[in-house]
């Protein structure tokens, strides 16, 4: 308990830090431009509710929005679901002439946020490979939207796009560069999206004023670290809104299994109601199973398609990144509109995917870490009012032990264990643990959920 505690009073400390850091960019900006903070609040709160068919915003996101209007680089860790999203554009409904530039790692999530923002009645636009054309380039220079959704490969290497952005006219009306899923820095950034290391080049581009915000759901203290480094951003003068990871209408959930990817048959019980017969008529449950390779996720389709009942076969589909635009954009919307029962994907429908009714998540063998197990398990329940469970289907070799070479001098009491699949120690406590999981994952994201019928000083809705 003395751990919790000072993680607790840890985070205490850092919110008394930020409201002080906010509270002086106030008083800054009142002393420079007569700035008055209620009535830009009022006007945020009022806008958004108008822009959100009568949602109240949280004070949160008021505050990240009114930090961003005054210049200062914030940092937003929220659990998947929380609404980390929406104060993204808070910006826009005090600067009028501005616009954001929302730098995203999958062209999906780009596009699903900008119909999100088209919704709210701003002109957004995602920008990338599949959609830049010189229409879409004069409409921007044009600044005939106010929300730029886009990647950092068409920032950084498209000559055309990047060359815009630092133009000193364009760079002027920028509000703030929104970094989405900022994990992604660390956990991308060496291999899979390179250029996502190198965001903080964008700083060269506008004028120091334009601040950075940098948001995700899964941000441990290491990692928050490095992704502050890459973005020259200073953790003593940013603010910093943390809510933490946990999720707490989500079950969580460990499935031992028989074999590794050729038992397939350990999907059955979570997917295939028992004793079903060919006519019968029922409901399947909404759920998303993640595989980490595509062959294999192909090779589950088949199997489970095998085994339902032919009038339910087609409630099951696959998703992932060589299927056509097309093809992904209308799978995407017969799952969300509850056509499609049981989607298997890849990491390609996992960040940012809003469905909110799914019902379970399937994590089919282990990931490569606790972060990315977490990013993909809140895909569940993102409306809070059900009940999802997350199950985490573990392959054998996860607990077996290699055996010392006949050789080898015996192991010393304090050597460390080697098990046949390396698992990431912070994933490895949280599968065999056996007190709460809940605890496993705050220690890892140094979260300041309070539990117990307690409430979040930040966010007293989301924390029981």
């Amino acid at each position: 308990m003395p751990a919790v505690q000072s993680r607790l009073d840890s985070h205490q400390r850092g919110i008394a830090k930020s409201a002080q850091i906010l509270q002086k960019a106030r008083e800054d900006a009142r002393a420079s431009r007569n700035y008055q903070s209620a009535p830009t609040r009022a006007k945020i709160r009022n806008d958004f509710r108008e822009k959100n068919n009568g949602l109240t915003a949280h004070d949160w996101q008021v505050d990240i929005g009114e930090a961003l209007h005054l210049g200062l680089d914030c940092t937003l860790i929220a659990s998947t679901g929380a609404g980390k999203t929406l104060p993204f554009v808070m910006p826009l409904f005090v600067e009028s002439e501005k616009m954001i530039i929302i730098i995203s790692p999958l062209n999906a999530l780009e596009e699903d946020q900008a119909a999100r923002f088209r919704k709210m009645g701003l002109s957004a636009v995602a920008v990338n490979g599949d959609t830049w054309s010189n229409e879409v380039h004069k409409e921007i220079q044009e600044f005939k939207h106010r929300v730029i959704i886009t990647s950092p490969d068409m920032c950084l290497k498209h000559d055309k796009f990047r060359q815009l952005l630092s133009t000193a006219a364009f760079a002027q009306r920028i509000a703030a560069f929104v970094i989405d899923e900022a994990h992604c820095i660390s956990q991308w950034g060496d291999s899979f999206r390179a250029e996502y290391a190198e965001l903080g080049t964008l700083r060269a581009f506008v004028p120091l004023k334009v601040p950075f915000l940098i948001a995700s759901a899964t941000l441990p203290p290491g990692v928050l670290a490095d992704v502050r480094k890459s973005v020259h951003m200073n953790a003593e003068t940013s603010y910093n809104v943390n809510l933490g990871t946990d999720r707490p209408n989500i079950a969580w959930f460990v499935h031992h299994m028989k074999g590794a990817k050729t038992d397939l048959e350990a999907l059955e019980p979570f997917l295939i109601p028992p004793n079903i017969s060919e006519d019968e008529l029922m409901e399947l449950l909404q759920t998303m199973v993640f595989f980490d390779d595509i062959n294999l996720a192909m090779e589950a389709l088949k199997h489970i398609r095998e085994r339902l009942p032919r009038h339910l076969r087609g409630q099951i589909a696959i998703y992932h990144s060589r299927r056509s635009r097309r093809s992904k954009r209308i799978i995407m919307e017969k799952f969300r509109r509850g056509e499609i029962k049981i989607l298997l994907t890849t990491e390609a429908a996992g960040m940012g995917c809003d469905i909110p009714h799914v019902e379970q998540v399937i994590q089919f063998l282990v990931p490569g870490s606790l972060s990315i197990w977490m990013q993909r398990a809140g895909r569940a329940g993102r409306n809070f009012s059900i009940t999802a469970r997350a199950i985490l289907l573990v392959q054998p070799s996860v607990f077996h032990k290699v055996k010392p070479k006949k050789d080898a001098p015996p192991p010393k009491e304090d050597d460390a264990v080697t098990f046949q699949k390396a698992v990431e120690e912070g994933l490895r406590q949280w599968i065999e643990t056996e007190e709460c999981r809940r605890e496993v994952v705050d220690e890892y994201f140094n979260n300041g959920t309070l539990r117990n019928g307690q409430s979040s000083p930040l966010f007293p809705a989301y924390h029981p």
